[in-house]
């Protein structure tokens, strides 16, 4: 009887290795792809080449494990592979977050001291920013209740928490978006249908 169930553990393993083999291995390529992609919307051509060079590699040795002999297990372990790849490669990118991102900052222009002097709260936000060592744009616009100033600063993304951060110290009740970001940058004591 032992002979039986070591001869089955044997067969299925002998089944499932490859499958398990092909799904890392696309797992790791197109993790690859990911990064690649993102170098190259970055135009780092180097980088882009070396990962392109590493991912096609990676899936040549996936792809000949496959090809070798078409089963239904390798054929499901290409295809978890890719799905599983394209979400660790899109969960490890915006981990590092890689590459530029820019800040936009509207912040009330209508508002005045008790002296009836614009606060001029977009300058200076930009001020600040430019005093932590950030470049910033001060644009003036018409927004849902009246003039606005838009401050832009494109920052590596990395960094765009903290010129986030510098902008709410000058003015909490400006909104913010990060381009690209899934949600706006919350709004505390602001607006919060984002409208200024």
């Amino acid at each position: 009887m032992p002979d039986v169930f070591s001869l089955d553990v044997a067969g299925v393993w002998q089944l499932l290795w490859p499958a398990v083999a092909i799904a890392l291995l696309r797992v790791a390529d197109v993790s690859l792809n990911v990064f690649k992609v993102v170098f190259v919307v970055q135009q780092r051509r180097w980088l882009a080449a070396a990962t392109a060079g590493l991912e096609a590699g990676t899936w040549l040795a996936a792809a000949g494990i496959v090809f070798a002999d078409v089963t239904p297990a390798r054929a499901a372990g290409f295809v978890v592979g890719v799905a599983a790849g394209t979400a660790i490669g899109v969960g490890l990118t915006g981990k590092l977050r890689l590459g530029m991102a820019t800040v936009r900052v509207y912040a009330d222009a209508t508002r005045t001291d008790d002296d009836g002097r614009p606060l001029e709260r977009g300058h200076a936000i930009a001020r600040a920013v430019h005093a932590a060592g950030f470049g910033a744009t001060v644009f003036r616009g018409q927004g849902y209740k009246g003039d606005v100033d838009m401050v832009l600063s494109t920052v590596r993304r990395r960094d765009a928490d903290r010129v986030l951060a510098i902008a709410r110290a000058v003015d909490e009740a400006s909104f913010a978006a990060i381009d690209n970001a899934v949600h706006p940058a919350p709004v505390p004591g602001g607006s919060p249908s984002g409208r200024v």
